[in-house]
């Protein structure tokens, strides 16, 4: 288990885009969260990809109502695809940013 000050310190490497395509991946998130010491990532994803999936199947259904199971569910994996990174990402920004300023209060 890290200590707080290593997590913040190791949220301050994130800066590319690696970390937020890894989520994909099974278990990378749980990983991430152990050792950057956040959930802040995982909670932008499931809020984010839950509204996302919302809004979609609702629009989807008013657009056309006699949608098959099937293509509602190739439109949310595809969504859920392109979502996920972008979600991801803003998520291990607002943590980088909060470890910053704790590590600069310490």
């Amino acid at each position: 288990m890290t200590s707080k000050i290593e997590g913040w310190t190791n949220r301050q490497k994130d800066t590319d885009w690696g970390y937020a395509f890894a989520h994909l991946i099974p278990f990378v998130g749980i990983y991430y969260a152990i050792t950057r010491r956040t959930i802040t990532p995982i909670l932008y994803n499931l809020i984010g990809s839950f509204a996302i999936g919302l809004c979609f199947g609702v629009f989807y259904a008013a657009i056309n109502p006699n949608v098959k199971d099937k293509d509602l569910e190739t439109g949310s994996s595809l969504i859920g695809l392109i979502s996920t990174p972008l979600l991801i990402k803003n998520g291990i920004e607002k943590a980088r940013k909060y470890g910053q300023g704790k590590l600069e209060s310490n």
